[in-house]
């Protein structure tokens, strides 16, 4: 069983929340940065954003200036404490998808016994960069996302907690909706220790550093099992409400063939048909591709090995054209390869060909969750950027004090 606390949450007054609340600061340009600091002194930038711009600062000194910005606006008032411990339930909803979870507090043991189980391999310099921050906030402010299996009963439990009156209720400027609910009565958290007493384990869609890191300041603070610091904010969604969408890839340069003969050299691999109605979903065991003449479906060969990521269809791609055709063998660190999300549309590849700032682009189908599930069972880890998935949370909504309960 999966140990998730209540805990007593930081968060905006209702009224100021929708000003509060940020995307994860590296998802902004320095140029939108510098604009939503200008014009909204409530946004959580502000503390994110603290001694950032001050390059005479060591690392441990930035943080403590983020850590001082977070108790600023405390003082203002414009962060308050909960008075009780609570869990919270969000939900996002906007064209594409609905989603809603809970926000609460896991233990990092269950992270250790493998319980919330990992797809991605992580690095050491990220973890104690991590550490580090985490020690000098004091703050966790960016839940994980963890996707709940086979979850009737819990989201069951998720679904009557949303036909209440809402905590907070806003739109932000990405026509997303964001509604929170406070559970604090104790038969709701009765209920919900209930469900959580029936998931076996969980499963890491984003965060995988997040979660690795407040292992590690557990273990280098000697946490107690009853300490904040031995648990990690996170958000527990629903197999069914998380959404994964497709990663692209978009390469520059065709490691020295033109467009005819790179497409001839593609035609050796598997077979290939034009897409003069441009393209699709891919079937599983498909690319579909483009070149300056157009859209391609390819049928990749069959996988190089037998295990659960050899079957993937972005391993398949990268195994049968990126390294043998483009010389590609290290997608994190190749700088002719760009990511693209799938929520970009396809569109975006034909877009950045034709514009000549890419030469070829690669329309992958979207990984499912048994798939990913799979991976992560056989302690395996998926391709660079395998997945884009949804819900994207918000900072500074919930946030988790490690200093006390």
């Amino acid at each position: 069983m999966i140990q998730v606390r209540p805990f007593r949450a930081w968060r905006p007054a209702p009224h100021t929340a929708s000003l509060v609340g940020s995307r994860s600061f590296l998802n902004y340009s320095p140029e939108q940065v510098r604009e939503r600091l200008a014009g909204n002194p409530y946004s959580f930038l502000h503390i994110l954003h603290a001694g950032h711009d001050d390059a005479g600062l060591t690392r441990g000194e930035h943080f403590d200036a983020v850590r001082r910005k977070f108790i600023e606006f405390v003082d203002k008032g414009y962060l308050l404490r909960e008075s009780a411990r609570a869990f919270y339930v969000y939900e996002q909803s906007c064209g594409s998808f609905t989603s809603h979870g809970l926000i609460g507090a896991v233990d990092v043991e269950d992270y250790r016994q493998g319980l919330v189980k990992v797809h991605e391999q992580t690095l050491a310099a990220r973890e104690e960069l991590f550490e580090e921050y985490l020690d000098h906030t004091g703050i966790n402010a960016e839940p994980v996302l963890l996707a709940v299996p086979r979850a009737r009963n819990f989201e069951a439990e998720l679904e009557s907690i949303t036909r209440r009156s809402t905590l907070f209720d806003f739109c932000t400027t990405d026509m997303v909706r964001h509604r929170f609910w406070k559970v604090d009565h104790p038969d709701d958290l009765g209920r919900f220790a209930a469900r959580f007493g029936e998931i076996k384990a969980v499963y890491i869609a984003d965060g995988h550093h997040r979660c690795a890191s407040s292992a590690r300041l557990a273990q280098s603070r000697n946490a107690g099992p009853n300490s904040p610091k031995a648990a990690f904010l996170a958000y527990l969604v629903p197999e069914s409400h998380l959404h994964i969408y497709n990663f692209d890839r978009a390469v520059k340069g065709l490691n020295g063939l033109s467009d005819q003969a790179f497409l001839e050299a593609m035609g050796r691999t598997g077979a290939i048909h034009p897409l003069p109605d441009g393209p699709t979903v891919p079937d599983p065991g498909n690319v579909q591709f483009f070149l300056r003449s157009g859209w391609y479906n390819l049928a990749l060969p069959a996988p190089a090995g037998s295990s659960p990521v050899d079957q993937l269809d972005a391993a398949r791609l990268s195994a049968a054209v990126l390294a043998p055709l483009l010389g590609i063998t290290d997608l994190r660190s190749d700088p002719r390869v760009r990511f693209v999300p799938g929520m970009l549309g396809p569109g975006e590849l034909e877009r950045s060909v034709m514009a000549g700032q890419t030469d070829a682009g690669f329309h992958l189908r979207a990984v499912s969750f048994a798939e990913m599930r799979t991976v992560a069972d056989h302690r395996e880890c998926m391709p660079p950027k395998s997945t884009w998935i949804e819900p994207k949370l918000r900072s500074g909504l919930t946030i988790y004090s490690l200093e006390d309960h």
